[in-house]
């Protein structure tokens, strides 16, 4: 089984989130970005060449906004099979996927659950109380 991951973003996050994720993972999964609006070109073709993959191709999209641009252009695709396309991308959910392994497809509570995990990584710091342990000092 093959699986995809695209990162897609408005300018150039994609390009940033990729990079981490290859540093970190040390080129694990296959990783393919769309950074829009960059140039004049329509995004509909750059994603559709990005979407062309066999049918059993695990195609798993993450796009940094719900209500944009980029995100809707990717909706119609949702139908696909094995396409999972989630919105709201952050290096700890792309780091999960990532690292899934590859030997079956993802299921919808897989996903979820790595979704969940992620919104758990996003944290107000200021909030946090440090516990101070008497044999520090």
């Amino acid at each position: 089984m093959k699986r995809k991951l695209i990162l897609a973003s408005h300018h150039k996050l994609a390009d940033g989130l990729a990079d981490t994720l290859d540093f970190i993972t040390g080129g694990v999964a296959k990783v393919e970005t769309l950074s829009a609006y960059m140039d004049n070109d329509p995004i509909e073709n750059k994603i559709k060449d990005l979407m062309d993959e066999p049918e059993d191709t695990e195609i798993v999209v993450l796009t940094d906004m719900t209500a944009g641009s980029v995100n809707q252009k990717f909706f119609s695709y949702r139908t696909r099979a094995h396409t999972h396309i989630i919105s709201g991308m952050n290096l700890p959910l792309a780091l999960s996927l990532a690292m899934e392994p590859t030997d079956q497809y993802l299921t919808t509570s897989k996903v979820e659950e790595l979704i969940s995990q992620a919104k758990e990584a996003i944290v107000y710091v200021n909030t946090m109380q440090v516990e101070v342990d008497d044999d520090d000092e």
